[in-house]
């Protein structure tokens, strides 16, 4: 076997075995009495109505800042349509399927489809989907500023750590602003132009500063609305959780989350889950087993509704996959 063959066997294979992994680790180092005490003691309920309310409002969500995207980066290329929020919806529900095995497995079959409806070729339908990914880290940078000045105690005080995070932030939007600027200048400059006609970047060129500054707030709403779920889904289950913290820990799991080294990331978020958000855990009880109850809600939960959504529109979708998109 080929070293590339064997990279794209550990890309394959890596996330399940991971997930095994990282599984076995945690029913071995839980108290399995204590969460399911945890479990006993949750309104169950109230989580899977918050689960339910929460998948169905974010799926709404994301479809309208995917609709957004497609608009403003391909609805100048290609065919007329393909974009719309009704045609979009179907789309990113069936997406829930990959999401489960990965965030970017879910993207690339996304961009598939869109560049069959729009007409355009698969690369440059999946940089354009790529340019939700470049927002959203600069929305997520945004949140964790927020979320440090409204509770800097989540980093323990330390001063120079937050510093640190502030410099990464204004790097990153400096950038995003610098290069926007330099793609949509008046400037004719050849290695200008060039970039400008290159498939993966002319998405982004379609992207004015003004759309970059919107699509960060929708991006950031969105964000939000998982921080707000969390911390319903924490109060069923008796947590205290704080908002401020949120701000911050949020982005920074779903960053981790996004790391292909387990399914859905099982596993690598409920491990720091442990000690980030044992705070939230005040009444005496020992954080570790209501945490790990929690977390094992959360995932498992999402994942269940999201199925439950994707199925009605899978068939169509999936028909939709099996033909190759237009070349370039």
């Amino acid at each position: 076997m080929s070293w590339t063959q064997t990279k794209r066997a550990m890309r394959r294979w890596l996330p399940a075995v991971g997930t095994v992994f990282l599984l076995a680790y945690l029913a071995w180092s839980a108290d399995l009495k204590a969460v399911s005490a945890a479990f006993a003691s949750a309104d169950l309920g109230s989580a899977i109505a918050v689960l339910t309310l929460a998948t169905l409002v974010t799926w709404a969500y994301d479809s309208a800042c995917l609709a957004w995207l497609v608009g403003r980066t391909l609805g100048h290329r290609g065919e007329p349509g393909g974009g719309t929020l009704r045609e979009l919806m179907p789309l990113k529900a069936a997406s829930y399927v990959l999401n489960i095995v990965n965030y970017n497995a879910a993207t690339l079959g996304m961009a598939w489809v869109v560049s069959r409806r729009k007409g355009v070729s698969f690369l440059e339908s999946a940089a354009a989907l790529a340019v939700l990914s470049y927002v959203d880290l600069v929305a997520l940078a945004g949140l964790v500023v927020a979320g440090l000045a409204l509770a800097p105690e989540v980093l323990g005080g330390e001063a120079e750590l937050v510093g640190r995070l502030h410099i990464v932030v204004v790097a990153i939007f400096s950038a995003a602003v610098f290069l926007l600027l330099a793609l949509q200048s008046p400037l004719r400059l050849g290695f200008l132009d060039r970039l400008r006609d290159i498939s993966v970047l002319r998405p982004l060129a379609a992207l004015k500063p003004l759309d970059m500054v919107v699509g960060v707030t929708m991006r950031a709403g969105f964000v939000l609305l998982y921080v707000g779920a969390n911390y319903l889904l924490m109060q069923t289950f008796g947590m205290t959780p704080r908002i401020g913290a949120l701000l911050v820990l949020v982005p920074v799991l779903t960053v981790v989350g996004v790391v292909p080294l387990s399914v859905s990331g099982i596993g690598t978020t409920q491990i720091l889950m442990r000690t980030l958000y044992a705070p939230f855990v005040a009444d005496g009880r020992a954080a570790g087993p209501v945490i790990d109850a929690w977390s094992t809600a959360m995932i498992f939960g999402f994942i269940a509704v999201r199925l439950v959504v994707a199925a009605p529109f899978l068939p169509k979708v999936l028909a939709e996959l099996r033909h190759r998109p237009k070349a370039d």
